[in-house]
């Protein structure tokens, strides 16, 4: 007998086991995909203001070109305040509930934990954008506030930029 290969039925495990994985994750990802989609549904396609996920993008976008630059610079190099967490960070959270899915039994304390810290990261940045807009608008004249309301609520009222999606034709 070859000790070397595992028997033939727990290869086939093995792979059954793996296709499952691969077609729940599948499940999973169609789902959270349409989920985000369609996030704040009144306000991602065509209702008033702006969906869930662009809460805050209306208010950047109708800010004038030099002001969003000083924002996301603000914003970038963290200013005293809470930073995006760096790519590798991110990855690092999403590499532990990885560990903490693949786990023979389930922990969902564990699961609470990564969850928490990306929230908290989420918040972090959130709040300083915030703190960082407000800064921006607080320095603007009531003239250039008025013609900001003007543009945010042009904004509003287009919706969404929508990305251009390469079809067959286009290439």
């Amino acid at each position: 007998m070859d000790v070397s290969k595992p028997p033939r039925r727990k290869r086939m495990m093995r792979w059954a086991l793996a296709l499952s994985l691969g077609v729940n994750l599948l499940f999973v990802s169609l789902f959270a995909g349409a989920a985000y989609r369609n996030a704040g549904a009144p306000g991602m396609r065509g209702g008033e203001g702006p969906g869930m996920r662009s809460y805050a993008t209306p208010y950047v976008q109708a800010l004038p070109r030099e002001t969003r630059r000083a924002l996301h610079h603000s914003l970038r190099s963290g200013d005293g305040k809470a930073k995006p967490l760096s790519r590798g960070a991110r990855r690092a959270l999403y590499q532990e509930m990885l560990k903490v899915l693949r786990a023979d039994a389930f922990d969902p304390n564990a699961a609470e934990k990564v969850l928490s810290a990306q929230r908290d990261a989420i918040l972090g940045v959130q709040s300083a954008a915030q703190s960082a807009w407000l800064v921006e608008v607080a320095k603007m004249t009531a003239d250039e506030r008025a013609e900001y309301a003007d543009q945010l609520e042009k904004t509003l009222k287009r919706g969404p930029r929508q990305r251009k999606r390469s079809t067959p034709k286009d290439q």
